[in-house]
C-alpha cells in the first residue's frame, strides 16, 4: 500500500476533484459535503511551540506568587502521581480512531491507487463516521495544551504507548506534548522508587517477556496480585498463541495431572506458543515430588532451564508416538516459557518466608528474572503503599 501513503488532509484541491469525478453524480454532492467535515491538517509541533508563546503573554491577573495554583486555572489541588501520570500515557498515546482506520483502509487498498484510497476515506467519513469527524470538537482533545502549564506545574518524560519515542505529560493538566517544555523535570528518587514498586503493567507484559526470553536468555517470573494472576490464567487459556499448564492441580500429585501437564508442554513446543507456568498461591514441592526421575517422561526438571526442554534426551522421553509429525519430535519457533505466582500477602511484595521458599521449591529460580506486574486495579492500591511505606 505504498501508494497511499498520503492522506486527505495532505492533498491538493486538484486531488480531491479529480477523485470526486470517478463517484456516481448523484453521490458527488454529498461527498463534497464529507470532504469538507474532514480534521484539518496537523497543526504538527508548532502547536506546543504556540502554546508556550501564549503563556507567557498570558494575562497578569492569572500569574500568582511562588507555587501557588490560581483557582481561576481550575487545576486540580494536588498534582498527579507519577505512576498515575505514565498510566495515563499509556492509555492516551494508543492509536486513534483515525490512525486505526487509515491501517484498515491502507490493508484494503492493496493495489489500488491514491484516489481509491481517498474515495474510501470520503465514505467512510460520509456514512460510517470511522474518522470521529461527526464527534463533539469541544471535549479536551481538541483545545490544545492549558498554556498555564508552561508556568507551572512540572512536565514528566515517559514513553509512549509503542514504546519507541519519549513524550512529556503535565503534573496537573495531564496535556501531553512531544517538545520538551522549559517546566520539565526529572522523577525524584521517590517517584522512581513507586514506579518501581508498580512493576510493569499487564498489557505490556508480553512485550517484556519477549524481551527477557529472547534477549536475556532467561525464564521470567511474573509476580503479581491476585486481580492480575487470575488475568494471566484466562488470557493464557484463551489466547491463540499462549498455553497454560496449571501447576495447581499438582499440589496433589497424580498420574492424570502429570500427564495434563504433559500435553500442555508438547502441546506449546510443537505449535510455537507461549507455555505459561502458573503457579497460582502455593508453591507446590516441585523439586521433591512433582520433577523426579520417575516422572520425567510427564514433568522434566528441563522444564526450570533455559531452552532445558529442546535436547533430543528431554524430547523423546515427553513426546508420545502421536505428537510426532514424520517420527520427529518438532519445536517451532516462538516457543517460550513463563512462570506466574501470586503475591503471599497484601502488600504487594512477598514475605521473607515466601521469598526462601521460592528459592527452596522452584528449580532453577537463581537463573530467573523477576517481574512485577500490575493491573489497573491495582494502581491506586500499591501506590498508597508506597507512600506510607
Amino acid at each position: 500500500a505504498k501508494g497511499v501513503a498520503k492522506t486527505v488532509a495532505e492533498t491538493s484541491d486538484a486531488d480531491l476533484q479529480d477523485a470526486i469525478q470517478k463517484l456516481p453524480k448523484d453521490q458527488q454532492a454529498k461527498l463534497r459535503e464529507a470532504l469538507v467535515s474532514l480534521p484539518a491538517k496537523s497543526a504538527g509541533a508548532s502547536a506546543p511551540a504556540a502554546a508556550a508563546e501564549e503563556a507567557k503573554t498570558a494575562a497578569p491577573e492569572d500569574n500568582a506568587d511562588g507555587d501557588e495554583i490560581p483557582a481561576s486555572w481550575g487545576w486540580p489541588k494536588e498534582p498527579f502521581d507519577a505512576g498515575y501520570l505514565r498510566q495515563y500515557v499509556l492509555v492516551y498515546t494508543k492509536a486513534s480512531k483515525q490512525e486505526e482506520w487509515d491501517e484498515a483502509l491502507a490493508a484494503r487498498s492493496v493495489g489500488g491507487d491514491f484516489a481509491d484510497h481517498l474515495v474510501e476515506k470520503a465514505f467512510a467519513n460520509l456514512l460510517l463516521n470511522k474518522e470521529g469527524t461527526g464527534e463533539d470538537k469541544n471535549d479536551r482533545d481538541h483545545q490544545g495544551i492549558d498554556p498555564n502549564a508552561y508556568k507551572k506545574g512540572k512536565w514528566y518524560r515517559f514513553l509512549n504507548a509503542k514504546g519507541d519515542c519519549n513524550v512529556y505529560v503535565h503534573n496537573y493538566t495531564c496535556d501531553i506534548t512531544a517538545s520538551r517544555p522549559e517546566n520539565f523535570a526529572e522523577l525524584t528518587a521517590e517517584e522512581k522508587a513507586r514506579l518501581a514498586k508498580l512493576g510493569v503493567y499487564i498489557k505490556e507484559l508480553p512485550d517484556k517477556l519477549a524481551n527477557i526470553y529472547d534477549k536475556q536468555n532467561q525464564i521470567p517470573i511474573v509476580f503479581g496480585s491476585q486481580e492480575a494472576c487470575e488475568a494471566l490464567k484466562v488470557f493464557s487459556e484463551y489466547d491463540k498463541n499462549w498455553q497454560l499448564l496449571d501447576c495447581t492441580k499438582l499440589k496433589r500429585v497424580n498420574s492424570k495431572a502429570l500427564e495434563e501437564s504433559r500435553q500442555a508442554i508438547v502441546n506449546a513446543m510443537k505449535l510455537g506458543k507461549w507455555l505459561c507456568v502458573y503457579l497460582g498461591d502455593i508453591i507446590p514441592e516441585l523439586g521433591e515430588k512433582i520433577c523426579t526421575t520417575k516422572n520425567r517422561d510427564t514433568f522434566p526438571i528441563g522444564l526450570w532451564q533455559y531452552n532445558g526442554l529442546k535436547s533430543d534426551m528431554v524430547k523423546d522421553k515427553i513426546y508420545r508416538d502421536d505428537d510426532k509429525e514424520g517420527g520427529q519430535c518438532v519445536v517451532r519457533d516462538g516457543f517460550r516459557i513463563c512462570v506466574v505466582l501470586m503475591y503471599d500477602s497484601m502488600c504487594y511484595q512477598h514475605s521473607s518466608w515466601r521469598n526462601d521458599e521460592m528459592k527452596s521449591r522452584i528449580p532453577n529460580f537463581h537463573h530467573m528474572e523477576q517481574v512485577r506486574c500490575y493491573t489497573d486495579q491495582d494502581v491506586k492500591k500499591i501506590l498508597e503503599i508506597a507512600e506510607n511505606s
